[in-house]
């Protein structure tokens, strides 16, 4: 098995680059609880020297843990710095030094198993990543240590999590090896995938209905018209994309596919799975949403809507993009930047960005997980801080911590009123998250300095807490019922006197709810995963190609290749094996609901 996870990963090195690697999207007792306290004690005598003295605590020594966070949407890179490190330090007397993401994970992930080594923490992104690391056997069995890690052994929220990742995530052995996260229901307004229009210049424009995908090419491009530069004087695009995150696609390209209740991440990135049919098929079949996806940013190219850099630039190039107002498009809920919470009360020109939804989509909900979803923390096999490691995870699974992570500081951003209810005291903070407005006395830095250094952890944003209001304040009844911004006023007529999205979608069976099943797909075996590495490659690059074709001759020309191409690769041989795994999950999921 070693041999065979080394040929794969020589074979992925040889394929990608080996430059150095870099949203839950849900936004999570009592708020200052920890796992365990630091405590010190003096150990003075009193009584007669022939008194037996009571042993003292001694105080802990201060630990520093590595960690690398696949998943991190933040980039956290050295000692972890603000409140939530704060929290930790003042909780364990420990601090975290995350090892740099950069922007190839995977690749980076590779070198460090091929090195043999890993850091303390680890936070895998996907199952076929995990596993990996299993097949390598770098991986801490958890379930050894349950005396040590009580807050995920001993909490009812986490049990199927546990239960499902030993049963399905553990080469057979039964061992714990990888703790799931998110874990628990999934809340009503959490969509993720949300097409989002400038407000202002949609305004502008009439706000002319959207029937299709693409008609948002007409819309936007009236919108470029009337709003050609910023007040900085900086070209607007209409739309503008990253290619940072990819793996085995042009992954913002494919993404659009989840406004279609179509899932091209979790089954598999070569695959197009229909989560309101329950088919499957391969992502480059000529039917393909995929390939309408292509065609759509192929367009806009042609109308020269489509930003330039968008082949080589990264996540956080595009979020300043957004944050300056240079974009009109966006196709994730939380792909922003600032400009919305900047310009949502501007009195003079009230804007951000919007959700506008065009009439035949169903957009992607996520599934209620009971068995968490496929992203995963572990410790390596061979730390040199076990103790300290298991001390952390422990940590990061309390509920009380997750709260305190996902809320910030009682009493501070947020408090009880006379009635116990939670609501959020500075709003400033919280909505403008990438912010220095935390207090020093508190940890300082930006809100994001919490939850957001690790993307998500142990319970849903929407799970109830003993309290009976949910983990995350997004979902507290007195931020739902705050007063809206100028902009979600508006916008909220504007859908028929909603109060959120979600109103306006239901009625007309606009949302399509997955299910868990998605996130139970064995990874392929060792041979079939460099297949799939070599296609990636093919897929990559021949797509960007496609969006970039001088005529829909050269696009087409360029689709038969790349699928030619990916054929003799072996697709057909991907598509069999993904598609008997989703039918092997659509039964498993059955135990687990």
């Amino acid at each position: 098995m070693k041999k065979k996870l080394l040929a794969l990963l020589l074979s992925s090195a040889m394929v990608l680059s080996m430059a150095a690697c870099g949203n839950d999207s849900g936004q999570d007792s009592s708020a200052t609880g920890g796992s365990s306290e630091s405590q010190s004690s003096d150990a003075g005598n009193e009584g007669s020297g022939s008194e037996s003295v009571p042993e003292q605590e001694t105080e802990r020594e201060e630990t520093t843990v590595s960690a690398f966070i696949m998943q991190s949407v933040t980039g956290e890179s050295g000692i972890w710095q603000g409140w939530g490190a704060k929290k930790l330090y003042d909780d364990l007397k420990m601090k975290i030094n995350f090892d740099p993401t950069g922007n190839e994970v995977e690749t980076k992930l590779q070198q460090y198993l091929v090195a043999g080594q890993l850091p303390d923490l680890v936070g895998l992104k996907g199952l076929d990543q995990a596993q990996l690391a299993i097949d390598a056997d770098m991986l801490l069995p958890l379930d050894e240590y349950k005396d040590k890690l009580p807050n995920i052994f001993g909490q009812e929220i986490y049990d199927n999590a546990v239960r499902y990742s030993q049963d399905y995530t553990s080469n057979g052995t039964g061992h714990l090896y990888l703790m799931p996260v998110a874990i628990g229901p999934t809340a009503y307004n959490s969509l993720n995938w949300v097409p989002l229009l400038q407000w202002d210049a949609y305004k502008q424009v009439g706000k002319p209905e959207v029937g299709t995908l693409e008609d948002y090419l007409d819309v936007v491009e009236k919108m470029v018209e009337y709003k050609s530069t910023t007040e900085a004087g900086e070209k607007v695009y209409g739309f503008s994309l990253f290619s940072d995150w990819e793996n085995v696609t042009a992954l913002e390209i494919s993404t659009l596919s989840f406004m279609y209740g179509i899932d091209t991440e979790y089954v598999s990135p070569l695959m197009e799975t229909n989560i309101i049919t329950k088919e499957t098929k391969s992502l480059l079949a000529d039917d393909s949403f995929y390939k309408r996806a292509l065609k759509f940013y192929f367009d806009a190219n042609q109308r020269g809507l489509l930003d330039p850099d968008s082949m080589s630039q990264t996540y956080a190039d595009v979020e300043a993009k957004f944050s300056a107002g240079r974009v009109m498009f966006s196709w994730f809920s939380w792909l922003a930047g600032s400009y919305t919470t900047d310009n949502q009360n501007n009195e003079e020109k009230v804007d951000g960005m919007a959700s506008v939804v065009a009439n035949d989509m169903k957009l992607y909900n996520a599934p209620e997980q009971t068995i968490g979803r496929n992203w995963y923390f572990a410790i390596a096999k061979d730390t040199k801080n076990l103790d300290a490691a298991l001390e952390l995870l422990n940590w990061l699974y309390d509920p009380e911590v997750c709260f305190y992570l996902t809320n910030g500081p009682q009493g501070t951003i947020w408090d009880f009123d006379e009635n116990g209810e939670p609501y959020v005291i500075e709003e400033d903070i919280v909505s403008k998250n990438t912010e220095l407005l935390v207090p020093e006395e508190m940890g300082g830095g930006a809100f994001r300095d919490g939850v957001y250094s690790f993307n998500t952890l142990g319970p849903q944003a929407a799970t109830v807490m003993d309290n009976g209001y949910t983990m995350s304040y997004r979902y507290w009844p007195s931020w739902l019922r705050r007063n809206p911004s100028l902009m979600k006023q508006e916008v909220n007529e504007f859908l028929g006197g909603v109060t959120v999205l979600s109103e306006y979608l239901e009625p007309r069976d606009m949302i399509a709810d997955s299910t868990q099943a998605v996130n139970m797909i064995t990874p392929a075996g060792d041979d079939l995963e460099i297949v799939i590495t070599q296609i990636g490659e093919i897929v990559k690059k021949y797509s960007w190609q496609m969006v970039y074709a001088k005529d829909e001759a050269q696009f087409e020309s360029l689709w038969k290749e790349m699928t030619d191409q990916a054929k003799q690769l072996g697709l057909d041989q991907v598509t069999e094996y993904y598609t008997q795994e989703w039918e092997k999950a659509l039964e498993i999921v059955k135990d687990y609901e």
